[in-house]
């Protein structure tokens, strides 16, 4: 009987150990460089990018994605302004962050992020 004990012992900490997280939203960036240059990780939470137009900036998006419970509201920190998406100016050479707290109807808040990278020129 003490065996048996021990391996459910055992196998609960090994199940609970591997128990998949309850949140799955995502925070992604689509960084759009100029015409001959390269982007690296859209779609992901961590965009970047290079292109040889000498400018300041180029275009990007923010998106929440992979939401698998009805969202109450979300409180952007950085970012957007407000929905699931907005389209925004990335400055090159700087910090281009978002960070969103996603509140969900059944109380359940989870906080997401992402950044992007823009550089031009040499």
């Amino acid at each position: 009987m003490a065996i048996k004990k021990i391996l459910l012992a055992s196998s609960l900490l090994i199940a609970s150990s591997l128990a998949v997280p309850a949140f799955s939203a995502n925070l992604v960036c689509q960084l759009n460089v100029k015409s001959g240059g390269q982007v690296m990780g859209n779609g992901t939470s961590s965009c970047n990018g290079i292109d040889f137009s000498f400018g300041s900036s180029t275009s990007g998006s923010w998106s929440i994605t992979n939401i698998t419970k009805s969202i109450d509201r979300i409180h952007w920190i950085k970012g957007c302004s407000s929905g699931l998406s907005c389209s925004v100016t990335v400055r090159a050479y700087s910090s281009n962050e978002a960070q969103a707290y996603i509140h969900y109807d059944d109380g359940s808040i989870e906080y997401v992020e992402a950044d992007m990278w823009y550089e031009t020129g040499y």
